[in-house]
């Protein structure tokens, strides 16, 4: 009896340590081939310039190449079911800035965004810029407001599309003064941003990651900004709260989500890998000279934020009678 007992001891003991090796081997066989990440927005916008940043540290940390792709529509929702209906063992994933404020849009999704998407890291926040282009005659958000009130309806303000912060953040405007300004969707920040440059659309807000070239180049003109405190790229620029619109903060976060099946491991093992990434000294010189915050941290302070922006657009959203295309 002894013996037999040893035997299965011994039996038992060889099964954990085989299901111990078998799961640290595949901890360390992650990623075994490329990875493809999936940027909710066009080229060109911060969302892809801080996707492509990170892609090419994390290809060099793996030995595996990340092929960034880009999937542009219907405010992220596009990227984010392809990813949500993916396998789950990580080679597939997405980099977005607006899944919550869709979910808050949208009144179905062909994916339940809190259960079908799995937070992993949020790389970034990037406060918005108010600016309007230099014809306008206007030097500041009071004046702005008073030339946009002696023209109901005539005035359009540019966003990266419906449900976007850019939006909703030209709502809470419009709701906080009483302006009725007429919202010009488009497909990305990037292309938002060129038509204000060539004239055709007055008014965004936008990225201060994108805006502070263009303002700096005097392509537009500032007149406010929606972070907490004045941002070091453009320190001559007020806040909104400073102007007198309490409460008025917003900002686009970026963060890297997988789908919903993704084992524990596999998501620990990615959330490590880019908050490596995030403190390389390049990496945070690049993206802080570009406006943008370096946030990190862990997958429950990500899901965190989203549901927080979750309840922000959602409330902006049945105030202005937003509706989707």
């Amino acid at each position: 009896m002894r013996g037999r007992a040893c035997v299965v001891a011994a039996a038992g003991a060889l099964a954990a340590f085989t299901a111990f090796t078998a799961e640290v081997g595949a901890q360390k066989a992650y990623p075994d081939r490329p990875v493809r990440l999936v940027v909710a927005f066009g080229a060109g916008g911060s969302s892809d310039t801080v996707a492509r940043t990170v892609a090419q540290r994390l290809a060099e940390g793996w030995g595996q190449p990340v092929v960034v792709e880009n999937r542009t529509g219907a405010t992220g929702t596009i990227a984010a079911d392809l990813v949500a209906r993916a396998p789950g063992d990580g080679h597939t994933l997405l980099f977005s800035s607006a899944l919550s404020t869709a979910a808050a849009l949208y009144a179905t999704l062909p994916f339940d965004w809190q259960r079908d998407l799995v937070p992993i890291v949020q790389t970034t926040a990037a406060p918005q810029v108010l600016y309007v282009h230099p014809s306008l005659p206007v030097k500041n958000v009071k004046d702005l407001i008073a030339f946009a009130r002696q023209r109901p309806g005539e005035l359009g303000y540019a966003s990266s599309g419906i449900g976007s912060v850019a939006h909703l953040s030209g709502a809470s405007l419009g709701l906080a003064s009483g302006l009725k300004l007429i919202h010009v969707p488009y497909k990305s920040n990037g292309a938002a941003a060129i038509d204000v440059i060539g004239g055709h659309v007055p008014i965004m807000f936008d990225q201060l990651a994108t805006a502070v070239p263009n303002v700096r180049a005097g392509k537009v003109r500032a007149l406010a900004v929606t972070s907490p405190r004045r941002v070091a790229p453009l320190p001559e620029v007020p806040t909104m709260i400073e102007l007198g619109f309490a409460d008025f903060e917003t900002s686009v976060w970026h963060g890297v989500m997988g789908p919903g099946t993704m084992p524990k491991e596999v998501v620990a093992r990615i959330n490590g890998e880019v908050n490596r990434v995030l403190k390389l000294p390049d990496v945070r010189d690049r993206l802080t000279a570009l406006g943008l915050e370096v946030v990190g941290g862990s997958p429950e302070a990500f899901a965190a934020e989203m549901k927080k922006e979750f309840a922000w657009a959602s409330k902006t959203i049945r105030a202005a009678a937003i509706k989707p295309e």
